[in-house]
């Protein structure tokens, strides 16, 4: 009797180990989630790390009884057990990706391909918020595609949208890989510069407004040409406090500023 428990304890306590360990990764994967996500959904994914982290305990417990006091239970249980493990991991990992292919089609403008209004917007804030604790400065740009009506009227909505891809194209070819890019609404982007001074940033500014103007955009046999106006504003570092909204709206007085000044140029605040 005492030789059948041995050689039945033996497969079990590994069965029951490889589901805890398993019930502990998709705990692991849970609670990731919750610094992760959203503050509605946290409470969610601590409520399921929490549920799995009793689970854990579950397994241990006869563990613990098998090796210490011989308690050899189901076989076919601890079978059941690990393989209900092994759905935990797949389930939470799939919710995982889900939520995190969500997450970046959020964040995403799906014409162009840059960061979206909301994703930009919290780039722009923590970039604001870092340059006043390092004192080390940032660029914020807002250009504007000058007469884009004009586009769509004469060539159709659809030549609009592939010169909106274009001008994302090259915004994308000629700021920094530190740069960050997005669109916040119809023709209208935001460029967000971290280490940039006033003349890097316009410097860099230029640069974009001559590599637009100086691209023709093919549709079919037609060629279209665009400028753009651009207004700049690099915030104070010596201000405690900023938030993206306001030097937003600097940046957009900047831009208006450009376009009453004949657009096709710079204008800084």
């Amino acid at each position: 009797m005492m030789l059948d428990l041995m050689h039945e304890a033996t497969p079990l306590a590994v069965i029951l180990l490889l589901s805890a360990t398993l019930q502990a990764m998709a705990a692991f994967m849970a609670l990731k989630q919750v610094s992760t996500v959203d503050g509605r959904y946290r409470l969610a994914w601590f409520i399921v790390a929490l549920a799995l982290v009793l689970m854990v305990e579950r397994r241990m417990v006869p563990l613990w009884r098998l090796i210490h006091i011989d308690e050899v239970s189901s076989l076919m249980d601890a079978w059941f057990g690990l393989a209900i493990s092994t759905l935990m991991v797949a389930g939470v990992y799939g919710v995982t990706e889900l939520v995190t292919g969500l997450k970046s089609l959020a964040d995403t403008d799906v014409l162009t391909g840059l960061a979206s209004r909301a994703a930009v917007l919290r780039q722009a804030q923590y970039e604001i918020d870092r340059s006043l604790r390092t004192k080390h400065p940032v660029a914020i740009l807002m250009f504007d595609l000058d007469h884009f009506k004009l586009v769509n009227d004469t060539h159709g909505h659809l030549a609009g949208d592939m010169v909106l891809r274009g001008v994302a194209d090259i915004a994308l070819a000629t700021f920094r890989h530190i740069d960050f890019v997005g669109r916040i609404g119809g023709e209208e982007f935001l460029a967000i510069l971290p280490g940039s001074d006033p003349d890097k940033a316009r410097a860099a500014a230029e640069r974009f407004r001559i590599a637009i103007a100086a691209h023709a955009f093919a549709l079919g046999e037609a060629r279209i040409s665009i400028t753009i106006s651009i207004g700049m504003v690099v915030p104070d570092t010596a201000a405690t406090s900023l938030s993206a909204q306001d030097v937003m709206n600097a940046a957009d007085k900047a831009l208006y500023a450009a376009k009453k000044a004949g657009r096709n140029r710079v204008v800084v605040m």
